[in-house]
């Protein structure tokens, strides 16, 4: 076993998620699809020896991953669970003979229908170099620059019965890109001239250089994006799943000054003033941007003062204008994070290839005059063919997993089809965290509708081995 892991990659995992099921006569346990320990053993040890030459092996090899192909569809329609997913970032070294097989054979031995495959995170392409029509660097490298390490993810989760989903950061560009002179204009920036990088209440995870959001107007960013987009989708996967559909968060998770908000940069300040219809509203929507507030003074009445970003109505003046300015900042924010969506997500559409938004379902809430800092309007996220909620709360139990999934589920229906992820472990539990396993059967009794969700993330499984692929070389 330890031979195993240390040439393949081992999943750890596989000792603990099946030691109850090893023991059973049927090939893949309910719901969750599992295989039996002794088929995972039988295909790892085929594998080893096909790649080492063995030829007889390597036509056993190409059999079983046949047959579990089949066995995984088989279970996945008896199963109230159509689809499981799990998230996965790849690494050069997949390249190596065998090595990203195995990683694909882990995923089906668990019973995972579906992968979301990172093609677009902290500034890299998961594209061959000599193949890259992007600003962004290939996560591959010069080490192998014809190899196209999505295609072939692609192709072997096909063989082996696995929807190959691309995952793409979109605000979010990430730190070769905000080295580029040439770019400055496009990052979101606060009244303060700030990105989320110079921002001191950005919250720490997205004050770090591989987090750099862009402004939702900017025309150079959505053509820059445009070409990632597009040259993923020429490879086909199954669907196109888009992250970060936001703006940054704070340390303090309520913004209630408008000049927090990240709509201070030159297209973004463009689009809004252009929506103003009048020399008063000119005037105060400056004057509202430049202090947050608005000096007491006489206003004539019913004067016009700017369209509304979503309805086009004109807005005119009333005696709550601070809380219309105020309502007029934060629908244009959200308009801006709608159309880049709609933007980013035309060429799969026009291809034909299913698209997904990912989101906190808490991104969007109001709290009382304040608003959420991530102003994620996912309601408004309609073209995709499937809403992806991430459902991360940490309380020990169900109750609060279950409080985030209701505030998504109440529109089931009347929305994309809902697949919801996960964190977590499998039959492992933590203070804050309930096994995955019970996260996924809960929301099921929850919500009897739900036949999909996903796991986040494959590194998780074996933390070990995922260190060893993303530090192996070439």
């Amino acid at each position: 076993m330890k031979k195993v892991g240390q040439r393949w990659g081992w999943l750890g995992l596989v000792g603990v998620a099946l030691m109850a099921c090893s023991q059973q006569v049927e090939a893949r346990i309910q719901p969750f699809c599992w295989l039996t320990e002794a088929e995972t053993l039988e295909k790892a040890a085929l594998l080893r020896a096909a790649t080492a030459g063995d030829r007889n092996a390597r036509s056993r090899y190409q059999s079983l991953v046949v047959r579990h192909r089949q066995s995984l569809r088989d279970c996945r329609q008896k199963s109230w669970l159509r689809t499981l997913g799990v998230w996965i970032r790849l690494y050069p070294c997949d390249l190596k003979s065998g090595q990203l097989e195995q990683v694909l054979d882990n995923v089906t031995n668990l019973g995972y229908s579906r992968i979301y495959v990172n093609t677009f995170y902290n500034g890299q392409v998961l594209l061959p170099a000599q193949a890259n029509p992007t600003l962004w660097p290939s996560v591959v490298g010069q080490s192998d620059s014809q190899e196209d390490l999505l295609a072939r993810a692609i192709a072997l989760g096909r063989e082996r019965g696995v929807e190959v989903h691309a995952w793409l950061f979109t605000m979010n560009f990430g730190p070769t890109y905000a080295a580029r002179r040439d770019r400055q204009d496009v990052f979101a920036r606060n009244g303060f001239g700030q990105t989320n990088l110079e921002d001191p209440t950005s919250a720490p995870t997205e004050s770090q250089p591989g987090h750099v959001f862009i402004d939702p107007y900017s025309a150079q960013a959505r053509e820059d994006f445009t070409a990632v987009v597009r040259a993923i989708a020429q490879r086909q996967p199954d669907g196109m799943v888009f992250d970060y559909i936001r703006y940054p968060q704070r340390q303090e998770t309520v913004i209630r000054d408008v000049r927090r908000l990240k709509i201070f940069s030159p297209a973004s300040l463009r689009q809004l003033f252009a929506r103003v219809v009048s020399p008063l509203g000119q005037e105060l929507v400056a004057e509202y941007l430049k202090s947050g507030t608005l000096r007491d003074r006489p206003f004539p009445a019913n004067t016009p003062l700017w369209r509304d970003p979503f309805t086009q109505r004109t807005v005119t003046l009333t005696p709550d204008l601070r809380n219309d300015l105020w309502q007029f900042a934060l629908a244009h924010a959200r308009y801006g994070v709608k159309e880049f969506l709609e933007s980013a997500t035309l060429p799969p559409r026009q291809s034909g290839i299913p698209t997904a938004a990912v989101f906190f379902p808490r991104a969007a809430l109001t709290h009382g005059s304040g608003v959420d800092t991530r102003l994620q309007p996912w309601t408004l996220f309609t073209q995709v063919t499937e809403w992806v909620p991430m459902v991360y709360a940490q309380c020990g139990a169900i109750g609060c997993i279950l409080e985030e999934l209701s505030l998504v589920m109440q529109f089931f229906g009347r929305s994309p089809r809902i697949c919801p992820v996960f964190a977590g472990t499998w039959r492992t539990a933590t203070p804050q965290r309930l096994p995955l396993e019970n996260q996924i059967l809960g929301a099921k009794q929850a919500f009897p509708m739900l036949d999909c969700v996903s796991h986040f993330a494959y590194s998780w499984l074996d933390p070990a081995d995922d260190q060893r692929r993303r530090q192996c070389k070439l």
